[in-house]
């Protein structure tokens, strides 16, 4: 995440509304971005400290120091450092200073030089008088050796990756943000809930919904930052859904008054989470496998869709596995796979579909489960369907005929 005096000048006001301005991957700022990579790589072995130095030296006078500052931030929090310490620097100083004051020379208040202490201490530690000076401060930032670059290893990509913090920089003074989404709700949530942001759903009229994420509850509220870096962080998950808006009101310092900041899917933003797999399981592959086999037509009766609903619970959602919908009256039916599951997962998952209580859900409950016999029947939902290999569809869809709403 990038600072905020690195975000602020890369800001451009047009009426009430405000947006990033994106660097652009030309001749100029590609051969910058090539410059900064070349200097990491050769200082690969080296301490951050020298990095450090390194880089400010190439930043020099130029009227571009925001932004070489910005880019090199980008490209050296995705590098890796570590030490390889032979003994604890904290113990290495301990034992060094509690021998005493030291002087380059010895005079009648100092007996020992400092060369001779770090002698006595690196014979106290098994170690050469070299070790110990290199393992005295090793534990500091500074001090640290870098041993990779991590993802990041050229021009263009380190220039996406710059424009995205700028562009979730910009929430950093998000007090709320107003979000319509169509698709990729599983992923949606699970960062809505990684970054514990406040939020209400509300279905939109077709498909889809309106989700609020919500920063402080008092207007008085002056400072909104530790909302807003939760809204930062969470940007780069909207970026994984396919059809989605954002409207956030933001109200960066010392403009006194607020802006919208808009997004939407036609951004060239570029999203470095990594999107969950399509199926949570093999029996969930293999049901849309074997539906789309024998019921893929264009002449089907019903449509089988990857988890396309929201059933929202109190502050938590339940998202069922797939839903059938009638492609003559629109009629839906929900479906749950119950397979392998650890037992307190299980027991949350029947607390949800206990508390969701819809009688348009299906249970496609697999045998070798673990259940216990009759706990199924005991929680409010259409039908409950045990297999012993895979569901049988014909029995799935004559439930979802008897189960299926019009929404």
């Amino acid at each position: 995440m990038l600072k905020s005096e690195l975000i602020l000048p890369r800001l451009k006001k047009r009426g009430k509304e405000i947006e990033p301005l994106a660097l652009p991957t030309d001749y100029h700022y590609i051969k910058i971005a090539s410059q900064l990579i070349d200097i990491v790589k050769a200082h690969v072995g080296q301490s951050r400290g020298e990095l450090d130095d390194a880089l400010r030296a190439y930043e020099g006078e130029s009227l571009d120091y925001r932004i070489m500052r910005g880019l090199a931030n980008v490209l050296v929090s995705r590098c890796i450092f570590g030490h390889d310490f032979p003994r604890n620097p904290v113990e290495l100083r301990h034992a060094l200073f509690n021998r005493g004051p030291v002087t380059s020379k010895t005079d009648l208040l100092s007996t020992t030089t400092r060369e001779e202490a770090i002698a006595k201490t690196a014979t106290e530690f098994g170690l050469t008088s070299k070790q110990v000076e290199q393992a005295l401060f090793a534990d500091l930032l500074e001090e640290r050796i870098l041993l990779g670059m991590g993802e990041i290893m050229n021009p263009v990509d380190l220039i996406a990756r710059y424009n995205l913090e700028v562009a979730r920089g910009l929430l950093y003074w998000a007090r709320e943000v107003d979000i319509l989404v169509r698709d990729n709700y599983k992923d949606l949530f699970k960062y809505i809930k990684l970054f514990k942001l406040m939020h209400t759903i509300y279905p939109l009229p077709q498909q889809g919904y309106n989700i609020i994420l919500h920063g402080p509850i008092s207007p008085f509220v002056k400072s909104t930052m530790r909302y807003g870096l939760q809204f930062a962080k969470f940007l780069p998950a909207l970026l994984l859904s396919k059809n989605w808006r954002m409207d956030a009101q933001v109200q960066p310092p010392e403009t006194g008054k607020s802006f919208h900041y808009k997004l939407d899917n036609n951004t060239p933003l570029r999203s470095h989470f990594k999107a969950s797999n399509l199926f949570d399981s093999k029996l969930e592959a293999d049901f849309a496998a074997d539906f789309e086999a024998k019921y893929g037509s264009t002449k089907r009766k019903w449509i089988l869709s990857r988890e396309d609903e929201l059933i929202v619970l109190g502050d938590t959602v339940m998202i069922p596995d797939f839903s059938l919908t009638h492609h003559k009256d629109g009629r839906r039916a929900l479906i749950e796979i119950i397979g392998f599951w650890h037992p307190r997962y299980l027991q949350r998952k029947l607390e949800k579909i206990n508390e969701a209580g819809r009688s348009d859900l299906i249970l496609l409950l697999y045998e070798s489960s673990n259940v216990a016999e009759g706990v199924f029947e005991e929680i409010s939902v259409g039908e409950v369907l045990r297999f012993t290999k895979k569901p049988v569809l014909k029995e799935v869809l004559a439930a979802a005929e008897r189960c299926a709403v019009v929404p």
